[in-house]
């Protein structure tokens, strides 16, 4: 090239640059205060009032200019009267994207609520009440209320308690009333069909249950624990029958899908409930109570509290914002950075439905909802207490990404990505595609549902979840719904203290009830002899189309499986995980390589359970520190069975055909009984055997040939740092160290949200 063309090869390049890149960054911004006014032009020294006003104007500027805007809200609260909707008209582009967001280091918060200005006065024994403002009488119903920024307990009983989540603050039922029961006023006959449930109700004990009688049952609403613990439901409660201690259910009982199971709204006398929005049970700080009828607000101060001077907000609105776009026509390009999004309202007794074969029912709802975006951004937010779920990504979506972000006190799950298979076909593509939920905090969610995760995906492709720190809720930290179509990356998380107030699961808890899935292979214990259902896996990666990859994660708890591949699973690559206090487990399924991990005093050992014939699981070069001081007491057991202590694997009805694995070998193992014990049950020839195998019987039968019992020689598990020493025997097997520490936030995670 001579000298003329590259001079003009530079300008080209660089008039290209100026205008795709420069000039775009040097974009228009619009501002906005709880003290502007929507007349005025939205600078800073005179900023426009609402949302609302600025997403007009947005439209404009796009019109006039293909720069970016920043639309920035200044500190302070703004109260929503309606969701604010984005759609198509509302997007930017690649080049000059839309983004509203916080002033820096300054808390904005976007609610959903209202706010009630009170003349508090005495009423008795506590309580003070306020004369809602008459426009109000017969149009306010809302479920939870805030003082000072805190969510206060409705009126309940028990009395509220937090010591012990899912075992205080709870009462148990005696027994179900069961489905052909008929309830014992005619007049109460209810033309709902109870599809699916076993139950109309409870049994309650009279020697536990309240003394004081309630002249408005019908307005309460009873949250129980199914009998299996996978969750909690909630019903309206229809009417109680103080003589015969029973209390009838009304409408309810959704919150739980399991389509293949008998009964999964069962409940028992192993379900703990409480029950709320009860004026007779006031009698505790901090509870408060809203009469509708009489347009007034009760409420018990806790000790300390300014009352007179306090903020009160309650929550209006189920959604804050939403996306709507479609696949053909999506929203793009608008971030929302910085907020604190707060008061939705609880969506637990909304539409439910059940996307997969899974244990799960969800609400396709959140405070933040996304339906038909493309490269749309959550990044540094802190959703606070909202009554449903944080961000549901619903249906097709594309590079919705969620980062840097606080989910603390949610009704629900943090974050949910489902699609929906029905709808899916052809060139339609009805479901979230390679979107990622990155660096974010996720703790004490699930305050009125149980059944949820951090973060939940069904019927879902590629999704990354990735550095989060998630502890400190009812069910599990990440959960995939089913198989369907794979290519997800979990990588990077750091959890603890998952699985408080549910049983059966770990904090990964995964499924692949999908269309080769058998519910006699899984759940084969009616018949005298397992061997006639034992079948192969079919071919799963017609839906299990890529590996989903589980890698470089820490988990620690006390109670659980770990590591969750339940019902069907398929197509896993899992390696360099450390699981503390917990182990994994494999229930059929196929294609699953689990290698170079470290599993350290699980409360279960490694389980093989109900495994597909000629399987191809790989299992090699992982690390088993087993003891007998944490493993599970023998009553939470989650198989009835007399359980040695100390083994290094369970098998649980391996198959009849065909090696148990298709490759184990070059493990090592070490446990305080200080021998290596591997258990069996259920041989699918005879149901009732047990086997306690040593390292040698159990190489005999082909597995570990080159497997050892040795200590590992952890170079500083105190500190978790759970590399092998250069001495180790376990890298003589082949075992690779990996790097620590790594797991959980990122650096730039918002200072602020960890204060």
């Amino acid at each position: 090239m001579n000298g003329n063309k590259l001079i003009k090869h530079f300008l080209l390049s660089a008039t290209i640059f100026l205008f795709c890149v420069i000039l775009p960054l040097q974009g228009q911004q619009l501002y906005i205060s709880p003290n502007g006014s929507d007349g005025n032009p939205g600078t800073k020294e005179k900023p426009l009032a609402t949302l609302l006003k600025a997403k007009e104007i947005v439209r404009g500027l796009k019109q006039s200019s293909d720069k970016s805007v920043e639309v920035i809200l200044l500190e302070g609260t703004y109260y929503l009267n309606q969701p604010l909707i984005f759609q198509p008209e509302d997007s930017g582009s690649k080049l000059s994207p839309i983004i509203y967001k916080a002033e820096e280091n300054k808390i904005v918060t976007i609610s959903g609520g209202r706010r009630l200005q009170c003349d508090w006065k005495p009423f008795k024994d506590g309580i003070w009440k306020c004369e809602l403002p008459t426009q109000l009488k017969g149009k306010i119903n809302f479920d939870q209320l805030f003082i000072n920024g805190k969510r206060m307990t409705r009126a309940r009983f028990p009395n509220y308690d937090m010591s012990d989540p899912g075992n205080s603050g709870y009462t148990n039922a005696l027994k179900q009333i069961p489905m052909d029961s008929k309830i014992a006023d005619e007049d109460l006959n209810s033309d709902m069909t109870y599809s699916g449930a076993s139950s109309k109700g409870i049994i309650f004990d009279p020697a536990t249950f309240t003394k004081k009688k309630w002249q408005n049952p019908d307005e309460a609403i009873i949250h129980i624990y199914q009998a299996n613990y996978w969750g909690n439901l909630q019903w309206r409660i229809k009417q109680i029958d103080w003589e015969k201690n029973q209390i009838w259910f009304g409408e309810g009982g959704w919150q739980i899908g399991a389509k293949w199971y008998k009964s999964p709204t069962s409940v028992n006398k192993r379900s703990r409930y409480f029950i709320e929005n009860v004026f007779e049970e006031l009698d505790t700080p901090g509870e408060w109570y809203l009469n509708k009828k009489e347009n007034i607000l009760y409420f018990f101060p806790p000790q300390g509290l300014d009352l007179k001077n306090a903020l009160v907000e309650y929550p209006a609105l189920k959604q804050i914002i939403q996306y709507q776009g479609t696949q053909n026509n999506p929203v793009q390009y608008i971030t929302l950075n910085g907020f604190r999004f707060t008061h939705t309202l609880s969506t637990f007794l909304d539409e439910y439905e059940i996307p997969s074969l899974s244990d799960w029912a969800i609400h396709r709802g959140g405070s933040i909802f996304f339906e038909g975006a493309h490269n749309c951004d959550i990044k540094n937010c802190w959703f606070d207490a909202v009554g449903g779920t944080g961000v549901f990504i619903n249906k097709h979506n594309r590079n919705v990404n969620v980062y840097g972000s606080k989910f603390t006190g949610i009704g629900e799950s943090g974050v949910c990505l489902v699609g929906a298979l029905e709808t899916t076909n052809g060139t339609r593509k009805d479901f979230p595609y390679e979107c990622k939920i990155e660096n974010n905090l996720m703790h004490n969610l699930g305050y009125y549902g149980k059944q949820v995760a951090g973060v939940y995906i069904s019927r879902t492709k590629r999704i990354t979840i990735g550095h989060n720190l998630i502890y400190d809720i009812p069910r599990a930290a990440i959960c995939i719904g089913d198989g369907t179509w794979g290519g997800h990356i979990i990588e990077f998380n750091h959890t603890y203290n998952t699985c408080r107030e549910t049983g059966d699961h770990g904090p990964f808890n995964a499924w692949g009830r999908e269309r080769y899935w058998s519910l006699l292979q899984s759940h084969p214990y009616k018949t005298k002899y397992l061997a006639e259902q034992s079948i192969e896996a079919g071919d799963v990666l017609l839906d299990a189309m890529e590996p989903v990859i589980v890698r470089n994660n820490f988990f620690e708890d006390k109670r659980g499986w770990g590591l969750d591949l339940d019902d069907g699973a398929s197509n896993y690559e899992i390696y360099n995980n450390i699981c503390v206090g917990i182990s994994m487990k494999l229930r059929e399924g196929a294609y699953r390589n689990i290698y170079n991990n470290i599993w350290v005093n699980g409360a279960n050992s490694p389980c093989f359970h109900v495994g597909n014939e000629f399987n191809h699981d790989r299992y090699h070069h992982n690390i088993t520190v087993m003891s007998v001081a944490n493993m599970i007491p023998e009553k939470d057991l989650n198989f009835d069975m007399d359980k040695p202590r100390g083994e290094v694997y369970t098998l649980i009805a391996p198959p009849a055909k065909g090696p148990w694995l298709e490759y184990i070998d070059y493990n090592l193992f070490y446990s305080s009984i200080g021998r290596f014990l591997a258990c069996v049950y259920e041989l699918r020839t005879d149901p009732n055997a047990k086997l306690n195998l040593s390292l040698s019987e159990w190489q005999k039968m082909g597995f570990d040939v080159n497997s050892i019992f040795a200590d590992p020689m952890f170079e500083d598990p105190s500190k978790n740092n759970y590399k092998v020493k250069p001495e180790s025997p376990a890298l003589k097997l082949g075992f690779k160290n990996f790097e620590m520490g790594k797991w959980g936030l990122n650096d730039d995670f918002p200072q602020m949200w960890k204060n």
